[in-house]
């Protein structure tokens, strides 16, 4: 026994630096790891995805010449960013419908413009405190979850403290009021007018629209892509137009080639409304011949060629590996991805408002 004692005692002698930073990192790393979870753990209404009830009013969420801004709207896709998660945003101008959204479990995130001792007497709700030079300002959240709220504040005392945030800041200060516009666009009614006639909602058209000029209506691409829906003249007279350059004969022309491409993929009866509109949106931007490619490639590797996701996983470009020969495959350009994905949000929003 002594012999296992003195042999114990050498070990502990000899080791006792790597010891002694053993016993800290159990003593003082475990218990805080332990500690940071349970204070920040929370769930959302819907996996991967933070649903935000906000108002249209004053800097907090609106639209200026067809471009989705806002205070409030900004700070929450930078916090749904960290997290990694996608935010939803849910428009409902009266405050206490807001709040009614959080408690019954329908949003996560109640954006509040009331007064700090009024937020504070509603039962249930954990105000987290945002800026105060947008005071009075709050995010709501359920006190069920509480975790995210500290999440939320642990993110937020760190955020305001970047030049990132100051610029934000700047951009939206208080002596700068928001009017909620009336229109996406000074192109409305002719937007209007041709998604009637192909079927289309005219808030999607609008979104694309965007997508491709910023509805600056005399912009020309260096593919000789021009106007509103940079269309090109040779597309164009395919269509059945001789000129292209008024903004009537420009969404004339871009409904039409929406109208061929939609026609194009519904001869297969297989591919249900909601991917279909998505397949036309990709074939807007690089043309209906590539997308079929990339369709074909999605089967032939035991994925659903009527998914867009699926379309876009198997055919995205991966990293070539350094002296790996190239190869004919056909890929899906990350701006046809970008396309189809940011016209989507963008609709989403433009729903919201009009």
């Amino acid at each position: 026994m002594k012999f296992y004692k003195n042999n114990i005692a050498k070990i502990i002698q000899k080791h006792k630096t790597i010891i002694f930073l053993f016993i800290v990192c159990f003593i003082f790393l475990h218990p805080q790891k332990i500690a940071d979870n349970s204070s920040t753990s929370f769930h959302f209404v819907n996996d991967g995805y933070v649903v935000v009830a906000l108002g249209t009013n004053d800097n907090s969420y609106f639209l200026r010449n067809g471009h989705v801004m806002g205070y409030h709207f900004e700070l929450i896709k930078k916090y749904c960013n960290k997290i990694k998660c996608k935010p939803v945003f849910i428009v409902e101008e009266d405050i206490d419908k807001r709040l009614d959204l959080l408690l019954a479990n329908q949003a996560d995130i109640a954006v509040c413009d009331i007064k700090t001792d009024s937020i504070l007497k509603i039962k249930n709700i954990n105000p987290v405190y945002i800026d105060e030079n947008f005071s009075p300002s709050f995010w709501a959240v359920d006190n069920k979850n509480n975790g995210l709220a500290k999440n939320i504040n642990l993110w937020i005392n760190s955020y305001t403290q970047t030049k990132d945030y100051s610029f934000l800041a700047a951009k939206y200060n208080l002596n700068q009021i928001y009017r909620k516009s009336q229109t996406i666009s000074d192109y409305d009614d002719l937007i209007k007018k041709y998604s009637e006639k192909i079927n289309w909602d005219w808030r999607l058209i609008a979104a694309l629209i965007y997508q491709e000029s910023q509805f600056i209506p005399d912009l020309k691409s260096h593919k000789d892509a021009f106007g509103l829906m940079q269309i090109r003249q040779q597309t164009a007279e395919f269509l059945g137009f001789d000129s292209i350059d008024s903004n009537e004969k420009n969404i004339a022309a871009g409904t039409k080639l929406i109208k061929f491409l939609e026609k194009h993929f519904a001869k297969d009866s297989t591919i249900n409304e909601t991917e279909l509109v998505k397949f036309v949106l990709a074939a807007y931007n690089s043309g209906h011949g590539k997308i079929d490619i990339c369709r074909r490639n999605t089967a032939q590797k035991g994925r659903n060629a009527n998914i867009w996701i699926d379309v876009e996983i198997t055919n995205r470009r991966k990293k070539r590996e350094q002296n790996a020969p190239k190869t004919k495959e056909s890929y899906l350009s990350s701006e046809t991805i970008n396309f189809v994905n940011e016209i989507l949000e963008r609709y989403e929003h433009y729903r919201n408002f009009f």
